[in-house]
């Protein structure tokens, strides 16, 4: 079945428009914690943690609060994020900025200057 130039054209621009919208969507953030963040464990209490970071322990009752890279940050505004991130050794995938899911702040405290 042979097709017309304007049919061909159409399902190409779809095709780029489809791929598009996937490229614009976000993603979970996928890093370790680069900077000074504040982190909740499961048991509700908040830390703060500095530099790099992909594991971290709750100083009030030692729950992970951060392992692996996974566990929630905290915006200025109190709402949890979950994260789910690499590990030290994916340099390329470390977050340094995340904005509330529920309110658009900034999650950063502040960004890391060694």
């Amino acid at each position: 079945m042979n097709k017309t130039r304007r049919e061909f054209i159409a399902k190409v621009v779809g095709t780029i428009g489809a791929a598009g919208i996937i490229v614009a969507a976000p993603n979970p953030a996928l890093a370790c914690l680069v900077g000074t963040w504040k982190v909740r464990c499961p048991k509700g209490h908040d830390d703060i943690v500095e530099e790099i970071t992909c594991n971290h322990t709750c100083e009030k009752c030692g729950a992970k609060a951060l392992s692996d890279g996974v566990g929630d940050v905290v915006c200025p505004g109190g709402h949890a994020n979950h994260v789910s991130t690499g590990n030290r050794k994916e340099r390329g995938k470390w977050l340094q900025s995340l904005k509330c899911s529920k309110c658009g702040k900034e999650c950063c405290i502040k960004p890391y200057n060694p």
